[in-house]
């Protein structure tokens, strides 16, 4: 019972390897695999040799793993560390990105705020110059009114000192004809000065007087007096014109100096208002080219960081595939091994000599 139980066994072993050969030819590893095998056993070499070179073989495989394993981490260090790297550059760039947006809108107020102070202080310097324009204006009409009362004043003189000279002449031998180019005279005045009434009537009544031929020649001297009374009375109110419109030309310089020296001071505020508008113009626009380099950093190196993970998973899954095909054909060598060590018979060399591709 035990030799058939024996026998049994041995015929379920040798057709399991028969199986394991049969499978071998499926895969180039195997191929070789049974090639080599061939060799040794058409070479007659003992199961001990071709022991020898299977373990060989095994011992060949197990290196090159453990080559690979180190080579593996050595590269995934390298891309980690890549890709470390670029995350760290990632984070620095979004640090400076939310630093410069958060700079911005401060910037933007700032500037704004100049950009009303300068408006302010512009519209306070036009002001300034509507208000001199005002004054101006003013003392164009009061030196217009000035001078039309000083021509008049010196018209009155001039007319007072030729009558006075028409009556010195005639107060000697006073003649009718002195009266007719007195009285011409007074005609002409009367053209140009229509609306001195009083003058008139003041110089109808002396004319009068004179037309008295009993009186004539002491009227005349009185007349002459009171010309030249007259003449005094006038250049006294010339000179107090004269001393008004200087008061009053005095005030407008002066108001128009302090306009002035307003508009001078204003002028240094909105040069260095203009000055520092253009200065924070000028980072906000750096901040803005700041915000557009950073993201650009982002998205370089998120795309660069994304390739270096790429990396790091294509060689962890190319190492994977390889370490599994290692080890299917660790599988077979000992496989191999375990039938040429516990095994092999002449039954097996025989199928093994017998397989073909």
């Amino acid at each position: 019972m035990k030799i058939i139980v024996l026998i049994v066994l041995v015929g379920v072993a040798l057709a399991r390897d028969e199986y394991f050969f049969a499978q071998l030819r499926d895969s180039e590893f195997g191929k070789t695999i049974i090639q080599t095998l061939q060799v040794q056993l058409l070479q007659e070499h003992p199961a001990d040799t071709v022991v020898h070179l299977l373990k060989q073989m095994k011992d060949d495989l197990l290196n090159e793993q453990r080559a690979e394993d180190e080579d593996l981490q050595g590269s995934l260090q390298s891309c980690q560390t890549a890709s470390e790297a670029a995350a760290a550059v990632i984070t620095v760039a979004k640090e400076r990105k939310a630093t410069a947006e958060d700079r911005l809108p401060l910037l933007q107020q700032e500037q704004n705020d100049k950009k009303q102070q300068l408006f302010d202080k512009q519209g306070e310097e036009q002001r300034n110059l509507d208000r001199i324009s005002v004054l101006q204006e003013a003392r164009n009409v009061q030196r217009g009114e000035y001078e039309q009362r000083r021509d008049e004043l010196v018209g009155l003189i001039s007319a007072l000192q030729e009558a006075k000279q028409i009556l010195s002449q005639g107060i000697t031998a006073l003649k009718k004809s002195s009266f007719a180019e007195l009285k011409s005279h007074h005609q002409n005045f009367l053209k140009y000065y229509p609306h001195k009434k009083g003058f008139h009537t003041m110089v109808n009544m002396l004319l009068e007087v004179l037309q008295d031929e009993g009186t004539q020649e002491s009227a005349a001297q009185k007349v002459v007096k009171i010309i030249d009374t007259l003449v005094d009375s006038i250049f006294q109110v010339q000179k107090e014109e004269m001393k008004a419109d200087d008061g009053r030309e005095l005030d407008f310089q002066t108001q128009k100096e302090r306009l002035l020296l307003a508009n001078r001071r204003l002028a240094g505020s909105i040069a260095d208002l203009n000055a520092r508008y253009e200065v924070l113009g000028q980072k906000i626009l750096e901040v803005r080219n700041d915000v557009s380099t950073q993201d650009a950093v982002i998205n370089n190196k998120q795309t660069e960081k994304g390739d270096w993970d790429q990396t790091c998973s294509d060689t962890e899954k190319a190492h994977r595939q390889q370490t599994d095909s290692r080890n299917g054909q660790l599988e077979i060598i000992v496989e191999c091994i375990d039938i040429f060590e516990t095994r092999f018979d002449m039954e097996t060399k025989s199928y093994i000599q017998r397989i073909r591709f």
